[in-house]
């Protein structure tokens, strides 16, 4: 008898931790949790300068009115970043041709602004047929801002020790209102 309470109290017990530790079953993994804090509490970006392949300078404010798909990348990278902005430009490519395509505009954020110069940036936008109007590639000159960004958004970049970062990968949507990520 008492094995059988000893074992319904440890079955209780541990489904009651595994409710909690996965917001009611529906976040498995620490992305699905975050991405459940971001739906439920949508937060606006941090103000941040950023600069673009043509040494121009914007804001979020500048991009209201329309949605932005947004990516985190850097230039030199030959691993996740190509896949990221290829996947990317066939998105791109589909959205020029639907009549709501002035509705959305792209985003590639490096994180490297330090080697991703204006002029690197230009190159990279060439690579993958980048507009500079509609797909602008940018940067975020201030490290300070930089990182603030990073950190709202969940972006996590380790340098490698090689001259490169490992990274995660993400689209993030970001509302015409008031530049919310919807992820």
């Amino acid at each position: 008898m008492r094995n059988t309470i000893a074992i319904v109290l440890t079955l209780v017990f541990g489904f009651g931790l595994l409710w909690h530790g996965t917001d009611g079953f529906r976040a498995f993994t620490s992305e699905t949790a975050r991405r459940l804090a971001i739906l439920q509490e949508p937060k606006l970006l941090p103000a941040v300068q950023l600069e673009d392949q043509n040494g121009h300078t914007f804001s979020w404010q500048d991009q209201r009115g329309q949605w932005v798909l947004a990516t985190f990348i850097y230039t030199r990278c030959s691993d996740v970043c190509p896949v990221v902005e290829m996947n990317l430009r066939r998105i791109y490519d589909a959205i020029r041709q639907s009549p709501h395509s002035h509705r959305l505009s792209f985003l590639s954020i490096s994180f490297d602004s330090q080697n991703d110069t204006p002029e690197m940036l230009m190159h990279h936008a060439h690579h993958y047929g980048a507009d500079g109007v509609t797909w602008r590639m940018a940067r975020v000159p201030n490290e300070r801002e930089l990182q603030r960004l990073l950190n709202m958004m969940g972006v996590i970049v380790i340098p490698d020790g090689k001259g490169g970062y490992e990274h995660n990968a993400a689209f993030y949507l970001l509302d015409k209102k008031a530049a919310r990520p919807h992820f």
